[in-house]
């Protein structure tokens, strides 16, 4: 059955007076739709007299003063216009409304992709808008601020610029509850062991930052109610009022604020809490250290915290066998055990290293190393078989090694030592046999074979490309002259250039742009590959400045040093032998018969501009 006129009516209760049609003429609910023509709105407070208030005073509600009221009380008159349709408006399909949780803010999603401007697009939207609002049992008009402005303004910048996107735009808001917040001690430096693994949170240690902020003390702070967009008071729980009792040194700062008092640090350190009392301390320590206890104490490097383990004896380890350790400066009297990560600005080990030890220091001193060590200044007393790795090492005595840095010193070399160095070694007395020292070209990690292989290849290939291209250039050459006379002639005569000639011309054209482009390319790789073997060359006269120095002058046999030249690619060796006389060994070019000669060069007594590095600092 068609409903054959449009009924109109006055409700309060849109869905309910549609269901009345639809029960009374027998056409299914869902083929009925309603206009909205106009709304009358009053409101009350408690048992007073219902005031009318016109849609322009409805801004009145947006006082929070008095839409809080609880005796508030609102309810509307709608005048509908009801009809008979087939298929939702392509409007209506565009706009859907969502709100949050506690029903304060209704938001339209609206799909101007699917819109074309009109005069009254901004009145249909918010017509559906409104429908869709009263369906859902929302008043409308009430909170909605400058929802019709926003609407308008997007309206028109949909005319300037068509809009290809889903736009937001708040329809209305009511009044979000304000939590009530306990008093209550927040220890923020806490969070950031949030990253810290299980053995790394053991310790209890935790380093903090000059100016960060350590504590925050939350103030007691009674909620307040809010109000739904139903007219529902939203409640809120008591806050606790119970005091925290707490005390800070004077390593704090507090910074007041309206909700919270902040507690900045004054200096870098750990913090430490006893009890409800708090300070920084720049000083740990320990007995011995065992993974069990302590696991792994990550106090930063910059933290200004320096760490002692005092433990000497010869049947336990100081730092047991798995512990972590990094902080600024660390002591250790006594030795490391094994699987053992030690890392310090400052590091001092009084005692023995394992084997299996991992250690770094910028700057360093070990007693006796078997373990593995990096850093910048590195000091040995003894070194049996471990490895060391720094910018200047300083070795006592070595009884086999392997040592890797700028500047090596040496003071007693025992046997089976193999030194990487890149500047110069210097051995005071030379005593052992098969020791081996490689001067190498320090090239910081850069893989030149493999850059200059890249680029020979790409050469190549791009060789190729420009050959292909020229041949097919110069081919057509002639071809391409005769049509361009030709058409030169006809535009001459005015006639139309043919389009199988423009192609051909435009053809040839984008041939010799990507001739050029090719040559620019092949120029770029020539200039890289120059620019890569001059920092060969110039990085390859390091080796002819390195130097070893054996400065007794007595020397052993069976011991090795091997100069790596990276071009040519080849290794220049000496091999040294009892009856030497000579204390430096160095590499040098020299010219015979038109031709450059590579070779090792010796000299019977150092510059002591060479040994200038071993000089205690004047700093």
């Amino acid at each position: 059955m068609a409903l054959d006129e449009k009924i109109i009516s006055y409700t309060e209760s849109p869905d309910q007076e549609l269901l009345e049609v639809s029960s009374r003429t027998s056409i299914n609910l869902n083929e009925l739709d309603f206009n909205l023509l106009a709304f009358s709105t009053q409101y009350c407070f408690g048992d007073g007299k219902w005031e009318k208030i016109s849609e322009k005073d409805l801004n009145f509600f947006e006082k929070d003063e008095v839409f809080l009221r609880n005796d508030l009380q609102i309810k509307q008159e709608y005048k509908i216009e009801i009809f008979h349709h087939a298929n939702q408006d392509k409007v209506a399909k565009a706009i859907k409304l969502t709100a949050n949780k506690n029903l304060t803010k209704i938001v339209a999603q609206i799909d101007f992709s699917v819109l074309d401007f009109h005069e009254k697009l901004a009145f249909e939207i918010l017509q559906n808008i409104y429908k869709k609002m009263l369906k859902l049992k929302f008043l409308i008009g009430i909170r909605i601020f400058n929802f019709k402005k926003e609407l308008i303004a997007i309206c028109n910048q949909h005319r300037k610029n068509p809009i290809n996107k889903l736009i937001q735009v708040v329809i209305a808001r009511g009044v979000e509850p304000m939590q009530s917040q306990d008093e209550k001690l927040i220890l923020l430096y806490k969070e950031k062991t949030k990253d810290y693994t299980i053995d790394e949170k053991r310790s209890g240690i935790i380093a903090v930052d000059e100016n960060e902020v350590v504590l925050r003390h939350a103030k007691f702070k009674q909620g307040k109610e809010g109000k739904d967009l139903n007219l529902r008071t939203l409640k809120v729980l008591s806050a606790n009022e119970n005091k925290v009792k707490f005390n800070c040194s004077s390593a704090f700062k507090a910074i007041e604020e309206e909700d919270f008092t902040d507690y900045v640090a004054l200096k870098k350190g750990f913090v430490v809490q006893d009890g409800d009392k708090f300070d920084i301390s720049n000083f740990l320590e320990f007995r011995d250290v065992d993974f069990k206890n302590v696991g792994i104490i990550r106090a930063g490097l910059d933290k200004n915290v320096k760490i002692n383990i005092k433990f000497i004896s010869d049947m336990q380890d100081a730092v047991n066998s798995g512990v972590g350790i990094e902080c600024e400066e660390l002591n250790i009297s006594g030795s490391v055990g094994s699987n053992t990560h030690l890392k310090a600005t400052k590091m001092t080990i009084e005692g023995v290293t394992h084997s299996k030890s991992q250690i770094y220091a910028k700057e360093a001193y070990v007693k006796t190393h078997r373990g593995t060590i990096e850093g910048e200044t590195i000091n040995i007393d003894l070194l049996e078989g471990g490895t060391v790795k720094a910018k200047e090492v300083k070795i006592k005595k070595s009884l086999g090694g392997t040592i890797q840095a700028d500047k090596i010193y040496i003071d007693n070399l025992e046997n089976n030592n193999t030194c990487i160095f890149y500047d110069c070694a210097i051995v005071e007395n030379m005593k052992g046999q098969n020791n081996k020292f490689n001067v190498r070209v320090k090239t910081l990690d850069k893989d030149y074979d493999k850059e200059f292989l890249q680029i020979k290849e790409k050469i190549s290939a791009l060789n190729h490309k420009i050959n292909k291209l020229k041949h097919f250039i110069s081919s057509g050459k002639n071809g391409i002259l005769n049509i361009e006379k030709k058409v030169s002639e006809l535009k001459n005569q005015g006639k139309n250039i043919p389009s199988q000639y423009e192609k051909i011309l435009k053809e040839f054209s984008l041939q010799n742009n990507e001739l050029n482009k090719l040559q620019n390319e092949e120029k770029e790789c020539l200039e890289l590959k120059k620019k890569l073997h001059s920092e060969l060359l110039a990085l390859e006269q390091t080796l002819f400045e390195a130097k070893f120095i054996n400065k007794s002058g007595k020397w052993s046999e069976m011991n090795e040093i091997k100069f790596s030249l990276i071009e040519p690619k080849k290794d220049v060796f000496y091999s040294s032998f009892k009856n030497e006389s000579a204390k430096v060994i160095g590499l040098e070019k020299r010219i015979e018969n038109n031709q450059e000669l590579i070779e090792i060069y010796k000299k019977l007594d150092y510059d002591k501009k060479d040994t200038e590095w071993l000089l205690p600092s004047k700093e």
